[in-house]
C-alpha cells in the first residue's frame, strides 16, 4: 500500500500535463501513487498519461467520458489505496 494517493483530474492540458507529472516524479518521498483520471480529453492528454504509466508503474490511467472536475477527483479517490490522499490540478 502507497503512503500517498495523488489524484490528477485531467481535461484538455496536454500543454502543462507533462510538467505536473514531471513534478510528482521529482518528489523525494517516493511512496506514492498518481491515479491519472482522465475526463474525456479530445487533446493529446490521454496519450501523454499512457507514456508516463508505461514509464513508472506508480502511475495509474483511468479513462471516463466528460463528467467534469468533481467527478474525476470522486472517481479517482474511489480508486486511492494510500493513507494519504491529494488532490494536484494538471495545469
Amino acid at each position: 500500500m502507497p503512503k500517498i494517493s495523488v489524484v490528477i483530474p485531467i481535461y484538455n492540458t496536454q500543454s502543462f500535463l507533462a510538467r505536473c507529472l514531471d513534478s510528482v516524479l521529482a518528489q523525494t518521498c517516493s511512496d506514492w501513487e498518481c491515479i491519472l483520471v482522465n475526463d474525456g480529453s479530445t487533446d493529446g492528454s490521454a496519450s501523454i498519461c499512457e507514456a508516463y504509466c508505461r514509464r513508472d508503474s506508480r502511475f495509474l490511467l483511468k479513462n471516463q467520458s466528460n463528467q467534469g472536475s468533481a467527478a474525476a477527483r470522486n472517481n479517482g479517490m474511489a480508486l486511492a489505496r494510500g493513507e494519504y490522499l491529494l488532490f494536484l490540478d494538471s495545469d
